[in-house]
């Protein structure tokens, strides 16, 4: 072999055990960020809780109690065991197996960075051991660099609408503004241009003339994200905290570094059924969201200003006969009105923003109206934001739930 097909094969090595490296660094990335998150919403997951569980179906019996708190526990157990013994793939099984029990029986649970964690998972966690062809070590890369890529751009194109650009953006960037009032104005119309630079660099990481500038774009978005919503800015939804961070992890860990490939290689791999169910999960379904077909949380639209959105309404005798653990979250706003919030109550209650869907709103309002001893006594009213079809605000009374 010629000192030039020495070279060759001495790079090919040095580039798969790079791959290798990546994937190591990976697997333990996401179930760091992942008990993290587990361990800020335990009310979520084991209780005590006022907010309602929302089954799949309404015959499946809830997760709580002992039981809940049982699974919970195996969560960490099994998350600790994938990371003494990476080449196991049987504890993040195990693992996913009990996540999707525990999402089966509340849909709150359906949290975007439950979502994303969990896909990343069986890509990465379940992937073949070290015996397995070098291709595939590329192949489970590019396919979690699908899942972050497509978060990036869907984020972007949820985030085209007037609500975020005149209304949430505002109120994100109100750390900054309190301080600079001067600062409001540029601000604001910064607004304007976040939905398209997001889509910008999250195609360029796909691309090799922009990947780096799109790097360090979306690195730098995740640290204003966390300086915003941190502890010295809003103080807010704590528990997306370490999704942020951990978003900045993956786009070093699969976009930095001398890995060569090309969009093709990632949106384009018919070979691998992975590769199938990336497409539609993270490209195909959530374009449907853009005419409330999917749901939102589920195509990268927290935060976008392209949600569904929810409060209850309670007369005083209404509000009287709520249960007590639920009265703590009624605001009496005017003569003979009181309104429950649902967004309040999920975060005050479970640390999570609610599942922002009408089914699931219509499901927590219905629990509600068999606590009454009037149920002419409440209304719900959802108002559903999209970018196609946006319908305003229904009320339902208890009758319709």
């Amino acid at each position: 072999m010629g000192r030039q097909g020495l070279w060759k094969r001495g790079k090919a090595e040095d580039d798969a055990a790079a791959r290798r490296q990546r994937l190591f660094l990976l697997r333990p990335t996401i179930l760091v960020a992942f008990c993290i998150g587990l361990m800020m919403s335990p009310g979520l997951w084991v209780g005590p809780r006022s907010y309602p569980q929302v089954p799949v179906w309404s015959l499946l019996p809830p997760i709580e109690g002992a039981v809940a708190l049982a699974l919970y526990g195996a969560l960490f157990v099994l998350a600790g065991l994938a990371v003494i013994i990476p080449r196991a793939r049987w504890p993040i099984a195990g693992f996913l197996v009990i996540m999707i029990a525990f999402c089966l029986a509340d849909q709150t649970r359906w949290q975007p960075w439950v979502f994303q964690y969990s896909f990343l998972l069986v890509v990465v966690g379940l992937a073949g051991d070290a015996s397995a062809a070098l291709t595939q070590d590329l192949q489970t890369l590019n396919l979690a660099r699908l899942v972050i890529a497509f978060t990036y751009v869907f984020s972007g194109l949820q985030k085209i609408n007037l609500n975020f650009m005149e209304h949430e953006f505002s109120w994100i960037i109100t750390p900054i503004t309190s301080l600079v009032p001067s600062m409001t104005t540029p601000l604001d119309a910064l607004g304007f241009l976040v939905p398209f630079v997001q889509v910008a660099f999250g195609v360029g990481l796909l691309t090799r003339r922009f990947r780096r500038v799109s790097l360090a774009v979306a690195v730098g978005m995740h640290v204003f994200i966390l300086a915003m919503f941190g502890p010295l800015g809003l103080n807010w939804n704590d528990v997306v905290w370490p999704w942020t961070a951990a978003m900045a992890v993956f786009d070093v860990l699969l976009f930095s570094g001398a890995d060569d490939f090309t969009w093709r290689d990632i949106v384009w791999n018919v070979r691998d059924l992975r590769h199938g169910a990336a497409v539609a999960l993270f490209v195909v379904l959530p374009a449907l969201s853009f005419f409330n077909l999917w749901d939102s949380y589920l195509s990268s639209a927290l935060y976008s200003g392209n949600l569904t959105e929810a409060q209850i309404y309670l007369s005083d005798l209404g509000a009287a006969s709520t249960p007590g653990n639920v009265r703590p979250y009624l605001v009496h706003t005017s003569e003979n009105t009181n309104v429950l919030s649902l967004q309040r109550w999920a975060i005050e209650d479970l640390n999570v923003t609610p599942y922002a869907e009408t089914r699931i709103f219509k499901t927590i309002a219905g629990d509600l109206c068999h606590a009454l001893s009037d149920r002419s006594q409440l209304v719900l009213v959802v108002k559903e934001q999209r970018l196609f079809f946006s319908h305003p605000e229904i009320g339902f009374r208890c009758s319709q739930l």
